[in-house]
């Protein structure tokens, strides 16, 4: 099973200054879980409302697909550079 990322990272060069950002991603996990418990009695009542128009079934597999999407990302680095300038961001 794939875990969602850990740590962020970005990387802002410019000729002036340089930013440099590590961003724990593993804090703000516990506050998503917490977030979906108190939402899920409304996405199910949600779902149950929706699943004659066909909504419904989409309405409930749409948080798996959101978090493999999130796992996803791991591994994944953007550089992007224009003349002097340049933004790394890098997902671990």
């Amino acid at each position: 099973m794939n875990r969602p990322p850990c740590l962020m990272r970005v990387r802002i060069d410019k000729p002036d200054s340089k930013i440099n950002l590590w961003l724990p991603l593993f804090v703000i996990l516990p506050i998503i879980v917490i977030i979906l418990l108190i939402l899920a009695p409304f996405v199910l009542l949600a779902a149950i409302v929706l699943w004659p128009l066909g909504w419904g079934r989409l309405l409930l597999i749409a948080a798996p697909a959101i978090f493999a999407c999130i796992c996803a990302l791991r591994g994944l680095e953007v550089k992007v550079t224009q003349s002097q300038e340049s933004v790394f961001v890098s997902v671990k």
